[in-house]
């Protein structure tokens, strides 16, 4: 409802959302581990939630591309 009146892009709004809410258990269980000297398995975790935190906002693109045929066309 916010793009409708203010012109926001539907992404705009999507990513910033999801990259914050997905990858948080992950980042939780790193610090965790991380302040119980596992660096190893710490080290891990936060590898898996930086990994997240880069693809889902490709995967948000792709899909779009894919299958929003208006966004792909420009005039």
């Amino acid at each position: 409802m916010v793009n409708r009146y203010n012109g926001y892009p539907r992404i705009s709004l999507t990513v910033p959302s999801i990259v914050i809410m997905v990858p948080g258990l992950y980042i939780y269980r790193a610090i965790y581990s991380i302040g119980n000297n596992q660096i190893g398995v710490g080290s891990l975790w936060l590898t898996k939630a930086v990994l997240i935190i880069m693809f889902l906002p490709l995967g948000l693109f792709v899909a779009r591309a894919l299958l929003d045929h208006e966004w792909r066309h420009f005039d």
